[in-house]
């Protein structure tokens, strides 16, 4: 899948309000790459991930069934942050909801991890981080 300059743009500027430097006594997850994957058996639309603070976002105009939109980027430690998620249904309908992308309470500080926004039907997601590219 090809990714636009503006894509890329876009999601440059969310990685840096959600991986930003900070200094942290506790590891922290290393995170290299963001995806949303269509596990719906209907397209998802105009989706945008938003950091709330900054109004920065990342965006993929169109994930059919079964696939996925993704990038990578340079590794940086997670910060977390506020995020909202909106994307539209094959229906038409416009969804928006917070995301809670927490960081996990055990995870091995020498890997790269990837936040994953997965859509389980059309009106509902998941969001977690991973090492594998599809482990789920």
């Amino acid at each position: 899948m090809l990714f636009s300059k503006r894509f890329y743009f876009m999601f440059c500027c969310l990685f840096i309000a959600l991986f930003g430097c900070k200094s942290t006594t506790s590891p922290s997850l290393t995170v290299s790459g963001l995806a949303f994957y269509n596990d719906a058996n209907s397209t998802i639309e105009n989706i945008k991930l938003t950091v709330v603070e900054s109004a920065k976002m990342v965006s993929c105009n169109l994930v059919e069934p079964q696939s996925y939109c993704g990038t990578g980027f340079p590794q940086a430690r997670y910060q977390g942050a506020d995020l909202v998620l909106s994307w539209q249904t094959s229906q038409g309908q416009i969804i928006s909801r917070p995301v809670l992308l927490k960081q996990p309470q055990q995870f091995d500080a020498s890997k790269r991890y990837a936040a994953v926004i997965k859509f389980t039907d059309p009106t509902n997601f998941e969001a977690f981080f991973t090492v594998n590219p599809r482990p789920f």
